[in-house]
């Protein structure tokens, strides 16, 4: 049976000028397998916007029509978390993004730093 052949690589060679513009962590790495390892950066992500919790018991729930108020745990003032699978990644303030259609986005002021949560 013939092998197929590997195609010769060369982890010595220095990335061309093209690829000295683009990051580190984004660049081509020359291994038969890397594109395996940059297909991860075209993965969607959902991130929640989280701006307060309350903790109603089952029966405030029953009894909540429209109209009905839920008061969170914060003020209009504070920041608001992006959190990915249940983990805090950043912070930052709700702004509107335009007048005029009132689209909202958030102004990263913190991003958070996981690394030990990943460690564990």
């Amino acid at each position: 049976m013939e092998q197929p052949q590997q195609k010769p690589t060369n982890k010595s060679q220095k990335p061309d000028e093209h690829e000295q513009n683009i990051p580190v962590h984004e660049r081509r790495d020359q291994d038969e397998g890397a594109h395996y390892k940059r297909s991860i950066y075209a993965l969607d992500v959902n991130v929640q916007v989280v701006i307060g919790t309350a903790r109603p018991t089952i029966g405030e729930l029953l009894l909540m029509k429209k109209d009905s108020l839920i008061p969170l745990d914060c003020k209009l003032e504070d920041p608001v978390d992006l959190v990915i699978d249940g983990r805090i990644i950043a912070r930052g303030d709700l702004i509107e993004t335009d007048h005029k259609t009132g689209a909202i986005g958030v102004k990263l002021t913190e991003i958070v730093d996981v690394s030990e949560d990943m460690l564990q």
